[in-house]
């Protein structure tokens, strides 16, 4: 075969396949588009009956409304696609029907069986549905997967346990991070932190028992977010912490608490705390939290703080006494006057509290 008649057979080829490559395009196009207009066709029939069905649920008469969404199978969506956008919106009643309309459609205990499937995509999609359903029936298999091998599974378990908001699920998040699983299988503090916190009181016992952890990072947890919900039956737990735990970051987060809880009973150890701690954030957030108490006992050792080697501490002691009123400004006044001691932090604090009230300071800056 001549060279021409080579180079005519492989332009013959590269144009017939250029041809097939455009009409394969163009056929998978008009595919995509039939299949998204059919969608769309579904969801506006599917979404009227689901929304006549949240309207007209507790007049009584919307069983044959449920029996539709319960035997409801279309071909390109389906009751779960549309209720999964739905439900995070969703409280109370309303919520607790669509879920209720989940669990007969067998969509729970599918989801719970998927979180065991091989494929990742499939155990992040059924922990996510457990948490947008809310349903405690959830909370062995979403902790389970706190131990996946897939970072992004695990996130989303963390968030499922958050938004089912049962005891047992802190219980799960606490064990977790405080077992040797947990520290093969480590989780961000900070998502954590929110779980709990969505959580809210349905966790305090477990909170108050992860106080006494083995792990620093989930007593550091517990004490932070103690102090956040407000648990008031905590502070007896939260003073030992702070004295006697030996990782710093456990007595800042015991110190941060009893601050925002704000318990006279707290002064005596706060006090003492100014006097042995050496941990300059510490003793920060011991004056910080005294200024919150606003207990005249605790004055005299604040202003000993105030002279403290360090600025961060003569600067928390000096704003501490600040809250005091008149009496506190009077003295930060007098302290103001020296060229060592603490002069400097309160003439800082001084002005501070002159821009923010919009008054003079009554002292040379």
């Amino acid at each position: 075969m001549s060279t021409e008649a080579v180079l005519l057979v492989a332009a013959t080829l590269n144009l017939a396949l250029i041809i097939g490559l455009s009409l394969s395009t163009a056929l998978l196009k008009a595919r995509r588009e039939r299949r998204a207009k059919h969608h769309e066709e579904e969801l506006a029939q599917l979404r009227p009956v689901m929304m006549r069905y949240l309207a007209t649920w507790e007049d009584g008469d919307a069983h044959d409304l449920a029996d539709m969404l319960i035997g409801y199978h279309g071909v390109t969506t389906s009751f779960e696609e549309l209720v999964a956008g739905l439900l995070p919106k969703l409280r109370g009643a309303d919520r607790s029907v669509l879920v209720d309309i989940l669990r007969r459609r067998g969509t729970i205990d599918a989801a719970r069986q998927n979180t065991s499937s091989r494929v990742a995509v499939r155990r992040y999609r059924a922990v996510e549905l457990l948490g947008a359903a809310g349903v405690g029936e959830g909370v062995p298999e979403a902790a389970k997967l706190l131990a996946d091998h897939s970072t992004d599974v695990r996130l989303a378990a963390v968030r499922a346990l958050g938004r089912i908001g049962t005891g047992e699920a802190g219980t799960a998040l606490l064990e977790h991070l405080d077992s040797e699983v947990g520290q093969k299988y480590p989780l961000p503090p900070h998502p954590v932190t929110m779980a709990l916190l969505r959580i809210g009181a349905d966790a305090t016992q477990a909170l108050t028992q992860a106080l006494n952890a083995e792990q620093v990072e989930v007593r550091t947890i517990a004490a932070e977010v103690l102090g956040v919900l407000g648990v008031y039956p905590a502070v007896s737990e939260l003073q030992i912490r702070m004295r006697v735990d030996p990782s710093v970051s456990v007595r800042l987060g015991a110190t941060h608490a009893l601050g925002r809880l704000s318990l006279p009973s707290s002064v005596d150890d706060l006090t003492a705390m100014l006097r042995t701690e050496e941990d300059v954030e510490v003793l920060a957030a011991a004056c910080t939290a005294l200024g919150r108490i606003i207990d005249p006992a605790s004055m005299p050792e604040l202003e000993q703080a105030v002279a403290h080697p360090h600025p961060t501490v003569r600067v928390a002691a000096a704003m501490a006494l600040v809250p005091f009123g008149e009496t506190g400004l009077d003295r930060l006044r007098e302290i103001a006057q020296r060229d060592a001691e603490g002069g400097d932090a309160a003439r800082e604090v001084l002005a501070r509290n002159s821009i923010a009230t919009n008054t003079t300071p009554l002292i040379s800056l």
